[in-house]
């Protein structure tokens, strides 16, 4: 069970896994796929300033990555490609491989089958925008060479024993842990996040009541009941997006987690913790990587369910966001 940090800069290495990082998930995103593509095409979900931008940097990075002991993956998460990328993605996928990546986050099953193809020994970890949300998926994935599968964040921790049990123990599986979660199921969205953030997070909708009849006049009563759902929605939208993309009041990053169900998460067998926030300033990633490394170092060291659980609430020192039940990735 390995602590999967976000990185976008070889400057973040050493001071990431000092704080506990074991793992690396990055973007890289070279000048010659903006040159051909322009930056409003994003190869991994991400704006390039969330990614390292040469191949110099990138290879210097996983070296470093490398000389702790530390493996470096890298995002190609986008929901599908075209044809016309594809030759220019597979050179950039062929670079980072020679440069040591240990493996490639995908999401486009073309893309996979590509990769696969030119490099045979590449390790393929599914992405969550690949939707393995049932151990059927997972058999399809594993026949297109897939070495490990990232859970959904709408997947509860018995769907994912179910899967494991079914799927084969032989896969590494991957769950989110910590920081921006997704109010819909992301395999299924079509990611409309463009320069005024998510259509799912605005509040800035123009729309108007009606009743069950179509009628605009509303009684009391049903007026009161929409305006509670509203409110109860936008709460939840709140709370999803890591709280407005806020840090507490002693540094800790807001936002869903499932520390609490780390003892769960460890006996289930899950291998690798992911930590969102690849386009997180350095301060946030740290913050993230000390929160969650210190509840699994409790878990390792055999602190009981309880325990574990009054742990995560001390230190993330906000016990009403806790209490609200929006925080939560695994109830």
């Amino acid at each position: 069970m390995k602590v999967l940090a976000p990185i976008s800069s070889v400057q973040e290495v050493d001071m990431l896994i000092y704080s506990g990082a074991e793992e690396f998930y990055v973007g890289f995103i070279p000048y010659e796929w903006i040159k051909s593509f322009t930056s409003g095409i994003w190869m991994n979900r991400r704006a390039p300033q969330a990614s390292i931008p040469s191949h110099e940097e990138f290879a210097s990075l996983v070296d470093r990555a490398h000389r702790h002991g530390v493996d470096v993956f890298m995002t190609l998460n986008a929901p599908y490609y075209v044809e016309d990328q594809y030759p220019l993605l597979l050179e950039i996928v062929h670079q980072a491989f020679q440069a040591g990546t240990d493996g490639f986050i995908v999401s486009d099953i073309g893309l996979m089958l590509a990769i696969k193809d030119r490099i045979p020994d590449a390790n393929i970890h599914v992405s969550s925008l690949a939707t393995p949300i049932n151990s059927s998926s997972v058999h399809l994935y594993r026949e297109l060479g897939a070495s490990r599968i990232v859970f959904p964040r709408s997947l509860s921790l018995a769907e994912m024993k179910e899967i494991i049990d079914e799927g084969g123990s032989d896969l590494e599986y991957e769950l989110f842990i910590l920081n921006d979660g997704c109010i819909y199921e992301e395999g299924f969205c079509f990611t409309t996040h463009n320069q005024v953030g998510a259509f799912c997070s605005t509040t800035n909708w123009d729309f108007q009541f009606m009743s069950t009849k179509g009628s605009k006049q509303l009684t009391s009563l049903e007026q009161n009941a929409l305006d509670k759902h509203l409110k109860d929605y936008q709460d939840f939208v709140w709370f999803t997006h890591s709280c407005g993309c806020s840090v507490s009041d002693h540094g800790m990053p807001l936002g869903p987690c499932g520390l609490c169900a780390l003892p769960d998460i460890y006996r289930l067998g899950i291998d690798s913790l992911k930590i969102v926030g690849r386009e997180a300033d350095s301060y946030r990633k740290l913050a993230s990587v000390q929160l969650v490394s210190s509840v699994v170092k409790s878990v390792r060291e055999g602190m009981n369910d309880g325990e574990v659980k009054a742990k995560a609430k001390r230190i993330r020192k906000t016990p009403e966001h806790c209490e609200s039940g929006y925080m939560c990735y695994y109830r």
